[in-house]
């Protein structure tokens, strides 16, 4: 059997998929809740004018999620990535790298990606340096969870459009 994979625009109209998602992850993704990302503020970003959110699905099931907002910069669009999340079992088969991969080629032309990460989060900071993210500066004392600040370093990645 072949499993169709297909990466698409999320908006509130796939709240559902979104929802199954997050209760068939709840252990890993109360990371995100626990830094902001629960339910009533992923609805807000839906109805965000800017927002961007894509998913990738396997036979019509979301598996992975990356959460955005398209910023008009000088001649193109940033996009400040809040979230790129994969289902734990579908880890280590490219489907982040393929979520990026879509940014950098469809209609909206971005020309940068921006992104934070909790400086304690060495899978996510390899991940997006394996992906030709650079370090451009630290927010300090950005996150807050488990009674403790936790600083943020950010990162960028340049897309070229030649």
């Amino acid at each position: 059997i072949v499993k169709l994979s297909i990466i698409s625009l999320i908006n509130k109209e796939k709240l559902s998929s979104i929802i199954k998602f997050m209760n068939d992850n709840s252990d890993e993704y109360n990371y995100f809740k626990k830094i902001g990302w629960n339910l009533k503020n992923i609805e807000s970003q839906f109805n965000k004018v800017n927002n961007y959110s894509i998913g990738y699905f396997k036979a019509n099931h979301l598996v992975g999620l990356l959460i955005g907002d398209a910023i008009k910069n000088e001649k193109d669009y940033d996009l400040e990535l809040h979230i790129l999340f994969v289902s734990k079992e579908q880890r280590r088969k490219q489907i982040a790298t393929k979520l990026l991969n879509y940014i950098e080629t469809n209609t909206i032309k971005f020309s940068q990606i921006f992104i934070e990460v909790a400086e304690d989060n060495l899978d996510a900071i390899s991940f997006y340096q394996k992906n030709n993210f650079v370090f451009l500066n630290f927010r300090h004392n950005y996150y807050r969870y488990n009674d403790k600040n936790i600083h943020a370093k950010c990162f960028i990645k340049k897309i070229n459009h030649e």
